[in-house]
């Protein structure tokens, strides 16, 4: 078969912090190899304007097909799993970029809980969280019904997520400073963080980025690790948090009507990285009366 024949296929994977992507080679008995893959920021196009989001997903798109060897192949088909992607006008610049760019024949846009559900669920049925820096679930029962709960972005949701774990920890330094809060570590750990010695500078350092949100929510490991070593404030502030997400899971499965054993898919930085929040959210999903027959931890959504 000459290389021209070859059906190619694009994945992409895109969320707050970061973007892959995958080129694979759809070959006639169904098999799909993998010949290379590439990295971007983030392409959340809700988050960082579009602009910003197109140079990321060419980015991470151009790196997979240097690594492919593909660069000059026609592509029969892209699937862009792209968080904040379910609002009319951003498919509408994704899809004008992608046309743009000759980027596949054919190119499907959806939510980045979709392949998480792909990956992680029987037959595609069950629930999906991603915990990364924003926060979404999304469902789908045998009738192929889906329902989402949460995604409505950091202004007012993204609940237990890294931008509102990180969020809520620089709170809990300025009311430590202030004398309004209970002393903790994460004065001292942030500020570090942050290379600064002086708490008011924080919001100088902050807004020296182009993306302050993704710059909060990387704070969000400081918060877990103090949680993890027995810091008050950072282990009540994760509890809360991680209580927000187990309620996204119970509503999504009540919608769907699941009972209290509907299997769990998750994925995102926070979630899969940290056994402590891991933990913490199965406790809390028993204490709301679910216990995941299933829960299948989805590392790499873009496969």
């Amino acid at each position: 078969m000459k290389m021209s024949e070859r059906t190619l296929v694009i994945g992409v994977d895109g969320g707050g912090s970061k973007t892959a992507a995958r080129v694979a080679e759809l070959r006639a008995d169904g098999e799909i190899v993998e010949l290379g893959e590439g990295f971007g920021g983030p392409s959340n196009v809700r988050a960082v304007g579009p602009a910003h989001a197109e140079i990321n997903l060419d980015v991470a798109i151009d790196a997979a097909h240097r690594a492919a060897g593909t660069k000059h192949e026609p592509v029969a088909c892209a699937v862009l799993a792209l968080a904040g992607s379910s609002l009319a006008d951003v498919q509408a610049h994704v899809h004008s970029w992608a046309r743009r760019r000759g980027l596949a024949d054919r190119v499907e846009i959806v939510s980045d809980a979709e392949p998480v559900l792909a990956a992680g669920a029987v037959a595609g049925q069950g629930i999906a969280l991603i915990v990364g820096t924003g926060s979404v679930a999304i469902g789908a029962d045998q009738a192929g019904q889906r329902s989402m709960t949460g995604g409505w972005g950091h202004w007012f949701g993204d609940l237990g997520s890294g931008f509102d774990l990180g969020r809520r920890a620089l709170a809990a330094v300025a009311d430590a400073v202030d004398g309004i809060g209970t002393d903790t570590v994460l004065v001292e750990r942030i500020l570090e963080r942050l290379h600064t010695d002086n708490p008011r500078e924080r919001l100088q350092r902050l807004g020296a980025h182009h993306d302050i949100r993704r710059e909060i929510a990387a704070v969000a490991p400081v918060l877990l690790h103090a949680a993890e070593e027995g810091d008050a404030v950072a282990a009540e502030i994760l509890g809360d948090a991680v209580r927000s997400t187990a309620k996204l899971v119970q509503v999504t499965a009540h919608k769907l009507g699941y009972g209290d054993d509907a299997p769990l898919a998750i994925a995102g930085g926070i979630v899969c990285r940290n056994e402590l929040y891991r933990e913490t959210l199965l406790k809390m999903l028993k204490e709301l009366g679910m216990t995941p027959a299933r829960v299948t931890i989805v590392r790499e959504p873009v496969t």
